[in-house]
């Protein structure tokens, strides 16, 4: 439904590192493209290739606000029955983050969910909220895609 996709001088230091603002960018240009918020988004792949990574997407894709991340998760909020149930397969770091597949392994997980075939939490995706968001990042938030897929029945 839409994609964007942003990159960062890598040359360069982030001007705040506890911040993934190439990522956000990348979000906002998909779900623009999309024409959806976050309150239309019924699951998320994130890139967690460390935790952190996987807290501050919840913050750079709007989830939560800056600094909220950790007790977004924490609250369970990213849990299969949560808000926004969040890497169902167990992320890159529970699958294997193998360098260069990573995006395509988190495009297939929404697919894989979307078409009641998951490999890993299966959810009952809510009608209302119909659109999966993946973020995938190279460099440390200096290369990022993010797609929103649409469920279609």
């Amino acid at each position: 439904m839409g994609f964007g996709q942003v990159v960062a001088d890598v040359s360069q230091d982030p001007l705040d590192q506890t911040k993934l603002t190439t990522s956000a960018r990348a979000v906002k240009q998909a779900m623009e493209m999309a024409g959806v918020t976050t309150k239309d988004i019924g699951m998320l792949e994130v890139h967690d290739c460390f935790t952190i990574g996987g807290i501050l997407s919840m913050e750079g894709a709007g989830f939560c606000g800056y600094g909220e991340g950790f007790d977004f998760v924490r609250e369970g909020r990213t849990a299969p029955d949560g808000d926004i149930p969040t890497n169902l397969s167990g992320g890159l770091v529970g699958y294997g983050h193998y360098t260069g597949g990573t995006g395509v392994r988190q495009a297939a997980d929404i697919v894989m969910q979307f078409t009641g075939k998951p490999d890993g939490q299966k959810i009952e995706l809510d009608p209302a909220r119909p659109y999966g968001l993946m973020i995938s990042m190279g460099g440390n938030d200096r290369t990022v895609v993010s797609c929103v897929f649409k469920r279609v029945q």
